[in-house]
């Protein structure tokens, strides 16, 4: 059977499924055209959501939710499946499988929670809870649905450092000092130094980047020539700023890195309170802010489990999965979310060894028709504006 190895990067994965036809399937004799092989890679993506439920019958699963992807004015609703309980590592592609794709022009907590459920009936049973950001929207589709909500580790430590200094005086002048450096500066020789990039909307989930920068540059700063030194004169004023900040980072690195390596149990809660009690609440204001919406989340957290059990609560491997698709799809953002989305499937059925080895390509190529994929488009997609666009201008 085919086989594609579990670091495969997306081209491999795409070089892979080329490479069927070179098999003793009795397929062709040649390699068949890209259109032959994009036909081949939706067809066993939909044959993978089809039988789903064979995958996941004999284990216990959780739900991952969120609005993904906005292509166009088309938001991508993708509900996963991972192990509900911890597997002892982080979250891998190779333990994700696509329950569904929905496809809106925005979503409400109710259209959520019915494609939630319309969802999981395809599965035959229902899973042991479901994973999602802090989305008011998706934490109101989850209750609905009867589910137990856990709250994506990452995305609710960088809404507790949000909280506290996106506000703050001396955080908003430092990230101003920082972005009017960067722009005087940026076509100069002295650019080398400057600051990495973030994006604005997720700057609090990737404050490391910036803080370990701003370390360094205030351990370096006296060996900086004269120049250099007055270009970023603002660091040293901002010493015990950028310690501060390098400590919350290095807290909340480490409570991630606890969850996510060893899941969310009442061991790891017990653990991640304790080291939040010897740092955050031992700061300043500003820290023991930050800590005591941490130490409020575990003790939620807490409630919702059982002595023994030991469950995953980080979202990650939605953006992992889908930074696949976003790899693939079409640059054109008229044509909205495309039947093109069926190749993520397969590609996750692929990534683990163990099971690529027993693919059986033919078998799904066999059940599943062009016609099947046409009638999942146009249950499951909305209108793609590049094809209404031709086919408007046409009448002229």
């Amino acid at each position: 059977m085919l086989r594609c190895e579990t670091n495969a990067s997306p081209r491999d994965i795409v070089a892979a499924i080329e490479g069927l036809a070179k098999l003793t399937y009795g397929l062709v004799d040649e390699v068949p055209s890209y259109n032959t092989i994009d036909n081949w890679a939706r067809k066993c993506g939909l044959d993978e959501i089809k039988h789903a439920s064979e995958a996941l019958k004999d284990i216990d699963y959780a739900a991952v939710i969120d609005e993904c992807m906005m292509i166009g004015s088309q938001k991508l609703l993708p509900v996963l499946s991972v192990p509900a309980e911890h597997q002892g590592h982080p979250l891998q592609l190779e333990d994700v499988h696509v329950i569904g794709f929905n496809v809106k022009s925005s979503w409400n907590a109710e259209d959520a929670s019915n494609a939630l459920d319309a969802n999981v009936e395809t599965v035959g049973k229902k899973p042991k809870y479901a994973i999602s950001d802090n989305g008011s929207s998706m934490r109101k589709a989850i209750e609905l649905s009867g589910y137990t909500w856990h709250r994506d580790i990452s995305h609710t430590l960088a809404m507790f450092m949000e909280r506290v200094y996106k506000e703050d005086a001396e955080y908003v002048e430092f990230n101003k000092s920082m972005a009017i450096c960067k722009k005087q500066y940026c076509m100069k020789e002295i650019a080398y130094l400057q600051s990495p990039s973030q994006r604005t909307k997720a700057r609090f989930m990737n404050l490391s980047e910036s803080a370990d920068w701003a370390g360094t540059m205030l351990q370096i700063f006296p060996n900086l020539s004269k120049q250099e030194r007055e270009v970023f004169s603002f660091i040293p004023a901002y010493a015990s700023f950028i310690e501060e900040m390098k400590d919350m980072v290095s807290c909340i690195h480490f409570i991630e890195i606890k969850m996510k390596y060893k899941g969310l149990s009442k061991n790891t809660i017990s653990v991640c309170r304790r080291h939040v009690c010897k740092t955050a609440m031992c700061g300043g204001d500003r820290m023991r802010k930050v800590g005591q919406y941490i130490l409020n989340y575990l003790a939620e957290e807490e409630q919702l489990l059982t002595d023994n059990e030991i469950i995953n609560n980080s979202s990650d491997i939605i953006e992992s999965t889908f930074g696949i698709f976003k790899y693939r799809q079409s640059p054109n953002k008229l044509n909205g979310v495309t039947a093109r989305v069926l190749h993520l499937p397969v590609i996750l059925a692929y990534t683990g060894e163990s099971v690529s080895k027993n693919y059986n390509v033919k078998e799904r190529l066999c059940r599943t028709k062009i016609k099947d994929i046409k009638l999942w488009r146009d249950e499951n997609l909305m209108e793609n504006l590049v094809a209404k666009r031709i086919k408007t201008l046409k009448t002229a």
